[in-house]
């Protein structure tokens, strides 16, 4: 996507790719504050670490229902870009959440995801397993939805 068309929105009511950005940042951030949270709570109460080995990601019921960008899905307002950031800021904010997302998976470690649960407002109760493959497949939606701006505006 060129520099001088990532604010550019594609339509009314359409986010730009910098938006875009904003709320991937928005959703990484807040899914590292909750899985830092939760985990320091479980190891409070001596959770300790999953015996189980095997992937969590093909026990994720419906990835089609994140990926499907046929399907409509309204942010919560919480997670609505604001749109002051322009691509460039976006890209830090962007780098600053997925730093704190990768810090606390990785200091998840020795600590079992699969009781802890935690209701997603849009896909509803899910294992904070299951909430670390939600973010990916969410990452997944918006790569998408940029590829699909940039085709938009180049359309026109």
């Amino acid at each position: 996507m060129p520099a001088k068309l990532r604010e550019v929105k594609p339509g009314e009511g359409r986010w730009s790719v910098a938006e875009v950005m904003e709320h991937v940042s928005l959703i990484e951030g807040r899914v590292a504050g909750l899985l830092a949270m939760r985990v320091a709570e479980a190891r409070a109460i001596g959770v300790g670490a999953d015996p189980e080995t095997s992937s969590v990601v093909a026990s994720y019921a419906d990835p089609a229902a994140v990926v499907d960008r046929t399907t409509k899905i309204v942010a919560p307002k919480f997670v609505v870009p604001t749109g002051v950031l322009d691509s460039a800021a976006g890209s830090q904010a962007l780098e600053r959440s997925r730093a704190a997302l990768v810090s606390a998976l990785h200091n998840a470690n020795g600590v079992s995801l699969e009781n802890l649960m935690q209701t997603h407002p849009v896909l509803g109760p899910l294992n904070l397993y299951h909430w670390i493959v939600a973010t990916a497949l969410h990452d997944d939606r918006h790569a998408a939805q940029i590829r699909e701006i940039g085709d938009s505006l180049a359309a026109s």
